[in-house]
């Protein structure tokens, strides 16, 4: 018995060793595989980190009218966009939201299929929100194809009443021109003036603004006569001196124009040269206002001798659009052309739907521009859509050109709003 006791103790003892020894490698090991799982987390919380600091960078394309018959003010919206864009930008870094918005700017050459062209480029490239195109008629090119595609356009001077249609991926940011039609036949009747000729664009925009205006001058008492004119031509010489028979034949008061810049002033430096046509008084949509044309004479000079008055979409009694217009004209020499607030509003509302929305999609983001809208005031003066996703409050400056210091300059005389004319 006594033989067997110290190897009893030895076997205790060895046995206790060996527990130990697995007991420590187990305990290692576990604590191993601890230190590698925190260590896989501390990973992926340090790339989440990263992913959080990285300044995420949303293109957003804008289609403008560089060439062709908007070119002269299309020209003046670059300049607008780079305001936009810097501002936006700005406002990003202030609000320590790390995001970056950079503009693809393409030329649309004032043309339906060139817009159409554009908005299949960006969305191409990735491209899910498109500042503009200008002319209704693009407007009207591009959106079956931005309906199907959700892509979100939002253009900043598309007038026509026609396009005025809910639950699509149209936004304007500008009033439909069943509005303006109102305040233009307020205006002509102001003037004393009860029958004229409205010579217009044979397109989208001039077709719906002479069919709106002739129902509201007719209900003010006024007989209107719609003239249209091919918006292909070079020249208008020949299209002006059967306008002049025209209104001799009627016995008008005055001539109304809904036109763009090059065509409008091609068609006034022809209408200066006709002794007739001077005689009359002469009215304006916004279509033509900001070409550097209407400042040159024989243009300017015409415009004097026929009192030629307009009018154009703007807020005037807006202290953000007289600081936009002086820093405008600091950069450009003169004041910004028209729809240049509803442009730039356009571009910082764009940027702040994408950053609610939370993802760059064109359905989220759509609903996220209705939502920013409703209380985003900008230099247009309250932003928020109507059911057709335009423009719902809208007021309208009377504008001319006049002399100033030896030299023409636009300039705003009076305003309509609550369906009175107000100059002043």
């Amino acid at each position: 018995m006594s033989a067997q006791l110290p190897r009893l103790l030895v076997f205790l003892v060895i046995g206790l060793v060996i527990g130990a020894a697995a007991s420590y490698a187990y305990v290692n090991s576990t604590v191993s595989s601890t230190i590698n799982e925190l260590n896989s987390k501390i990973a992926q919380l340090q790339d989440q980190i990263k992913l959080l600091n990285q300044t995420i960078e949303y293109r957003i394309g804008v289609t403008l009218p560089l060439t062709g018959h908007l070119q002269d003010v299309g020209g003046q919206w670059r300049t607008v966009v780079d305001m936009a864009f810097e501002d936006l930008n700005k406002e990003m870094q202030k609000y320590g939201i790390r995001v970056k918005f950079t503009p693809v700017i393409l030329d649309d050459k004032t043309d339906a299929t060139q817009a159409l062209v554009n908005v299949q480029t960006f969305y191409q490239a990735g491209i899910k929100v498109v500042i503009g195109p200008a002319a209704s008629s693009q407007v009207k090119a591009v959106k079956n194809y931005a309906d199907d595609n959700k892509i979100v356009i939002i253009s900043p001077s598309s007038t026509a009443p026609t396009l005025a249609l809910p639950g699509d991926f149209i936004y304007r940011t500008v009033g439909s021109d069943a509005g303006q039609a109102k305040a233009l036949a307020a205006l002509v009747k102001s003037q004393g003036v009860s029958k004229v000729i409205v010579f217009h664009r044979n397109d989208e925009y001039g077709v719906a603004f002479e069919k709106f205006f002739e129902e509201e001058f007719k209900a003010l008492g006024g007989t209107s006569i719609g003239i249209p004119y091919d918006t292909t031509l070079e020249d208008y010489a020949s299209e002006v001196a059967q306008l002049s028979v025209r209104a001799r034949q009627e016995g008008v008061e005055g001539i109304v124009i809904i036109t763009f810049d090059t065509d409008g002033v091609n068609i006034l430096s022809h209408a200066s040269k006709d002794p007739y046509l001077a005689t009359l008084k002469w009215f304006s949509s916004e279509g033509i206002h900001g070409a550097r044309g209407l400042l040159e004479d024989p243009v300017a000079s015409f415009i004097q001798r026929t009192n030629l008055l307009g009018t154009r979409p703007l807020f005037k009694e807006n202290p953000l659009l007289h600081d936009f217009a002086a820093r405008y004209k600091a950069i450009r020499g003169h004041d910004p052309p028209v729809f240049s607030a509803n442009l730039y509003d356009a571009i910082i509302l764009a940027g702040w739907a994408i950053v609610r929305a939370g993802t760059y999609d064109g359905v989220a983001i759509s609903k996220a521009l209705v939502e920013v809208a409703r209380t985003y005031y900008g230099v247009s003066g309250l932003t928020m859509f109507d059911e057709n996703g335009d423009k719902l409050f809208q007021d309208y400056s009377v504008w001319t050109v006049k002399p100033v210091d030896g030299k023409y300059e636009y300039a705003d005389v009076g305003s309509y709003s609550g369906g009175t004319i107000t100059f002043g």
